[in-house]
């Protein structure tokens, strides 16, 4: 296309400040999900928002990615809380103030979550402010088939409505089981799926399985 402009931020890929005792950390735009994730095994701390591949974090923010995890941590835009941004006239903004990391944002114009989810054409995100999470104690996951695509969303939505916090829930129809049954030689029913995974201590985990209503 005449005229366009494209940008690669790949060399920049350094982690800035990690703030173990918030609950935070700021990135270049050339780290991706799954380095981060590496960089903070030892501290307790993990990125949960999983879009499916490696991405960039700063990509993430432009796109608003979410992932299977969403249900739970929610999407970028509940989880990006400052990014700087260089806008077309070269000028270079701070959505929620130079430095700061506060997760209230009553006060003032809400920018951080009108640049997250822009994809690029609002200006070009250099840094990113994250919410960080603990690396739950012990993660269980199971799979449920049901009798039909009513059933499973019935279930899905008792289970969301008691309040259980769960973390990951992927439906698969029929059609969807059996294509990855003959891609992946499984043997699962051909029937509607759910795909679920808890995270939390032994003890609480066993209440979330039990109120979920699975037999282990």
């Amino acid at each position: 296309m005449n005229g366009g402009v494209c940008f690669d931020l790949l060399k920049m890929d350094k982690i800035l400040n990690l703030h173990e005792e918030d609950f935070d950390v700021t990135v270049e735009p050339g780290v991706t999900r799954t380095a981060l994730n590496r960089y903070l095994r030892d501290s307790g701390l993990w990125f949960p928002v999983d879009p499916g591949a490696d991405a960039s974090l700063c990509g993430m923010a432009a796109t608003s990615a979410s992932g299977t995890n969403a249900v739970r941590y929610g999407t970028m835009r509940e989880n990006v809380l400052n990014l700087e941004v260089v806008l077309s006239d070269g000028s270079v903004i701070h959505t929620a103030g130079k430095g700061r990391r506060a997760r209230k944002t009553s006060a003032g114009y809400n920018l951080t979550n009108l640049f997250v989810g822009s994809e690029g054409t609002l200006g070009i995100i250099t840094k990113t402010t994250l919410r960080l999470y603990g690396i739950p104690e012990t993660i269980v996951s199971a799979v449920c088939s049901f009798p039909s695509v009513q059933a499973a969303v019935d279930s899905t939505v008792q289970i969301l409505q008691c309040g259980i916090p769960i973390a990951r829930i992927e439906f698969l129809d029929d059609v969807m089981i059996d294509a990855c049954n003959r891609y992946s030689k499984l043997t699962y029913p051909v029937t509607p799926t759910l795909f679920l995974e808890f995270h939390g201590s032994e003890c609480s985990l066993e209440e979330q399985v039990t109120a979920t209503g699975i037999r282990i």
